[in-house]
């Protein structure tokens, strides 16, 4: 295995990252990851689109499909603690070992991608990536977004380490949702209300603005929904 290296890339502090060097991995590997990737990515923004109406008809589903922080708070109380904990770990932590192998595999290129699909959020990557250098496993316990879990990997931290961090993180943070829920169940509930009165109404605004937000996301040129040849020409840069 190569010496680490750390070459600048402009606009980015993370040339104080020891990134890995290894060989670039086969066409098919790549349909491997990225496949599963774009997937859930799909599923993910469908949801988005349909939550008003999945949160008031199946609130479970919206879990699985999309459990992004609020969905979580928003469906806890008409989801019971033992599904909702499960949904929740395994649905949130499903994608993480994909951008973790993607970081191991391709390194600082996996990492530049991953920023490009992030669109502009130059601040919130610097400030990734400055902290993941002095705590990496508190970031990986704490935020294990895709930027943090392709750090992970490009900079070659153990997959059992990473595997142990990021579940026992993402267990923490699902239980702690779940508990802050309890604690406001009076704000949600009044939300879960109004939503169940309007459901028609806001389930198609959230609709047409998921919409907006693809053909802004495709101008910006940060969508993941590229050809395999985009990406892999990416990835190789």
């Amino acid at each position: 295995m190569a010496p680490p290296s750390s070459a600048r890339c402009e606009g980015s502090d993370s040339s104080s990252v020891g990134f890995l060097q290894r060989d670039r991995p086969s066409r098919r590997t790549l349909v491997l990851l990225v496949g599963p990737i774009a997937l859930l990515w799909i599923v993910g923004t469908i949801a988005n689109a349909l939550t008003p109406w999945l949160l008031s008809h199946h609130p479970l589903a919206l879990i699985w499909l999309e459990p992004r922080n609020r969905n979580l708070v928003a469906a806890s109380p008409r989801v019971d603690t033992l599904p909702f904990v499960v949904a929740g770990v395994v649905r949130r932590v499903s994608s993480d070992p994909l951008f973790f192998i993607v970081g191991h595999l391709y390194g600082e290129a996996g990492v530049r991608w991953i920023e490009r699909k992030m669109g502009e959020g130059g601040v919130a990557i610097r400030w990734v990536e400055r902290w993941f250098k002095r705590a990496s496993w508190p970031m990986v316990f704490l935020f294990p977004g895709a930027l943090v879990c392709v750090l992970a990997g490009a900079t070659g931290m153990g997959i059992v380490t990473f595997a142990a961090l990021n579940l026992c993180g993402t267990i923490a943070i699902v239980v702690a949702l779940r508990v802050l829920a309890d604690h406001i169940r009076g704000p949600v509930d009044a939300v879960l209300r109004f939503n169940d009165r309007n459901v028609k109404w806001l389930t198609i605004a959230s609709i047409v603005l998921v919409l907006v937000w693809l053909v802004w996301q495709r101008r910006q040129g940060s969508t993941p929904i590229v050809s395999l040849d985009d990406v892999q020409e990416e990835l190789e840069q």
